[in-house]
């Protein structure tokens, strides 16, 4: 089974277009959506639609709730809640009742889902620190925990007692190891790296791959200036690395 995860595309129909090619290529059999579809970007319909018809597990973001259903959570950022009020308006009610039906975590025996913090889902805490990933590891038993919300690409692997951050693109599974990953940000990477990023787990083949896909950020950058959103939503998707 080769599965592509996808996280917090936030409204980037380039980077989704693009990274939806590049999962044609590599044959993936199952796309799971980590939530945060929408806000932030100029194409909420385009990507609300894309995830709705190509995704096989959908998860909803507090970006998502804060469009659809603005109660149900708090977001203290007033570019996010200007960005959501431009959202709301470019939605119908079909899309909100979509949002609203989707839950922020799933489970099979394999691999448990999650849109944000994996011990408690809901809560939108950020798990990047080894010592955190110590602490969720306690919390399951499944072999994956998959989550979004860092708009970061990070491993943790658990081999017995012993648990460390992985670097490398492509880490090959192994029986007694359990991992914990943050799947990254197709639409707004955190990294200083432009381009798209999402990540494929393939059973069969025995690996966990992180993928970065070039896509057309300064188009996504201008839809964004041009649509009247924050500029420092264009600004992020400029970043690069020194």
């Amino acid at each position: 089974m080769r599965i592509a995860l996808i996280s917090d595309i936030h409204s980037n129909i380039h980077a989704l277009e693009a990274v939806e090619k590049d999962i044609r290529k590599n044959q993936i059999d199952r796309i799971f959506c980590l939530g945060d579809i929408i806000n932030f970007g100029a194409h909420p319909k385009e990507c609300l639609d894309w995830v709705r018809e190509n995704c096989d597990i959908v998860l909803k973001g507090e970006h998502d709730i804060l469009v659809a259903d603005p109660g149900e959570v708090y977001v203290s950022n007033p570019y996010a809640i200007q960005s959501a009020d431009w959202t709301y308006d470019m939605l119908d009610e079909k899309d909100f009742e979509y949002i609203n039906s989707l839950e922020n975590f799933y489970e099979e025996p394999e691999f448990i889902l999650t849109h944000d913090e994996p011990t408690v889902p809901g809560t939108y805490g950020f798990m990047t620190s080894l010592r955190d990933a110590k602490e969720t590891f306690t919390c399951f038993d499944n072999r994956f925990c998959f989550y979004g919300h860092t708009h970061l690409q990070i491993l943790f692997v658990k081999n017995n007692e012993n648990v460390f951050a992985e670097k490398s693109e492509k880490y090959p599974l192994k029986e007694d190891e359990q991992y914990l990953i943050s799947v990254g940000s197709v639409g707004q990477p955190r990294d200083r790296d432009t381009r798209a990023g999402y990540t494929i787990v393939d059973t069969d083949e025995g690996y966990i791959q992180f993928k970065r896909v070039p896509y057309d950020f300064e188009k996504a950058a201008a839809d964004i200036l041009k649509a009247g959103l924050p500029e420092i939503f264009a600004n992020i998707l400029k970043m690069k690395r020194d």
